[in-house]
């Protein structure tokens, strides 16, 4: 009886085993990567005067490339202000059922509505350019523009 104890252990833990190994993990079925699917050109911007206590971003066209396989779930301009580090989003963009995605596996470069933006002369700024895809769970910083300073005064 006993013997007969320890065979039919044995052999369920042989099936568990057996079964854990053949059985389809999670991850195969929905890969997550720490690394993104999502990349981007590098994102330059600048500040300009628009008039008397007026200070413009300005945005310079850049390109996002988007894996095969998935298509443009999002992505955003973020102001950040140094000293404070506050963070602004300037432009957030989100595909919809009149504004839908680009097709999968290409490279989109989006014409924003606007390029300029509101900024406070005199301060220091950083534009973040940040974006996920469908593959994607996270959203990235796909790229940083160099700090600059707006301005203080109309010429």
């Amino acid at each position: 009886m006993r013997y007969r104890l320890l065979l039919l252990v044995g052999l369920l833990i042989a099936l568990v085993v057996v079964l854990l190994l053949t059985w389809p993990s999670v991850s195969s079925q929905h890969p997550v990567s720490a690394e993104p699917e999502i990349l981007a050109s590098p994102v330059h911007a600048g500040c300009y005067i628009a008039g008397p206590s007026d200070c413009r971003i300005h945005v310079e066209p850049f390109t996002i490339n988007i894996q095969t396989g998935s298509k443009l779930a999002l992505f955003r301009l973020v102001a950040i202000r140094m000293g404070t580090g506050t963070q602004t989003t300037i432009y957030d963009f989100r595909p919809d059922q009149s504004n839908p995605a680009p097709p999968s596996g290409l490279t989109y470069t989006p014409s924003l509505v606007t390029q300029d933006f509101a900024a406070t002369c005199g301060k220091t700024y950083e534009i973040s350019l940040q974006g996920r895809d469908s593959i994607d769970v996270n959203v990235f910083n796909l790229g940083l523009t160099g700090q600059f300073t707006c301005p203080t005064g109309v010429p």
